[in-house]
């Protein structure tokens, strides 16, 4: 048994001891996800879920997975499989709307610049065998 890893037992049992909570996990941006078992007013223990911001206080920006744990649409904490799909997830959509944007781009140019080139807008097409005529 390695040393660190009974240190880390030892200080969730006396964050458990002093707060009653129970860390479940980290994200990539570095906010902290607990669990807490409360007593409800006609005594039925009920587990209460909640997180510790790192930096900035944006709901908006906490992964997906783990907001659906905080809303209780997911019954346990992600695991390290459903973080890696969500980031590929990601990833995949930032590609598809940077695509999506490039294409955007490209079809307003052509249009405010009169479509580009092969409709005659800049270069006059001179009939066949006239251009190589000298005048």
């Amino acid at each position: 048994m390695s040393g660190g890893g009974a240190l880390q037992r030892l200080a969730a049992r006396i964050t458990w001891a002093l707060f009653k909570r129970e860390r479940v996990g980290v994200d990539e941006l570095g906010n902290i996800y607990y669990r807490k078992l409360e007593r409800s007013a006609d005594g039925e223990e009920v587990e209460r879920r909640y997180v510790k911001y790192s930096s900035t206080i944006d709901p908006t920006l906490l992964p997906a997975e783990w907001h659906q744990y905080l809303h209780r649409a997911r019954p346990e904490p992600p695991s390290q499989d459903d973080i890696r799909r969500g980031q590929h997830q990601r990833e995949l959509f930032r590609q598809r709307v940077a695509a999506l944007e490039a294409e955007d781009a490209a079809r307003r140019f052509q249009e405010q610049t009169g479509g580009g080139g092969g409709d005659g807008g800049f270069v006059q097409q001179l009939p066949e065998g006239e251009a190589s005529q000298p005048r």
